[in-house]
């Protein structure tokens, strides 16, 4: 009976074990789930003056992810050297950064884009007949 007993006790704190492990690793937050798909691995390279605008473009958005990528690196080796089981409100915090920093990127960048059609529209198409008309008395 004494040995049931122990195996009892043993398979419970081997549960307890596990899942604490388990869930330490699920609330680690993962490089890949923050930056967007195929940028995973974005690789930073200098951008050279003689390239097309296109690929200086590109290069500068692989530089961003390259170096976001680098911070997050950091910071996450940060969160794990903490000891007694704070790391998690540490990763907790890191992911909701990222997460904010990511949003903000994606806001500038649709910011851009409006003011850059904007651009585009109003000299494409010469002076625009609402703007004539506002103007005239």
């Amino acid at each position: 009976m004494k040995a049931g007993l122990n195996v009892v006790i043993l398979l419970f704190l081997f549960s307890i074990f596990f899942n604490q492990s388990v869930n330490a690793e699920s609330i680690r937050p993962q490089w890949k789930d923050l930056c967007p798909k195929g940028l995973e691995n974005a690789e930073y390279k200098e951008i050279q003056w003689y390239w097309p605008e296109g690929t200086k473009s590109t290069q500068s958005i692989y530089n961003y992810w390259a170096d976001r990528r680098e911070e997050f690196e950091q910071n996450l080796a940060e969160c794990d050297s903490i000891q007694g089981g704070v790391n998690n409100s540490c990763y907790d915090e890191l992911r909701k950064r990222q997460l904010f920093v990511t949003e903000q990127y994606n806001k500038d960048i649709q910011q851009k884009q409006i003011s850059n059609q904007i651009w585009r529209d109003i000299h494409d198409k010469g002076s625009s007949p609402i703007m004539i008309n506002i103007f005239m008395k």
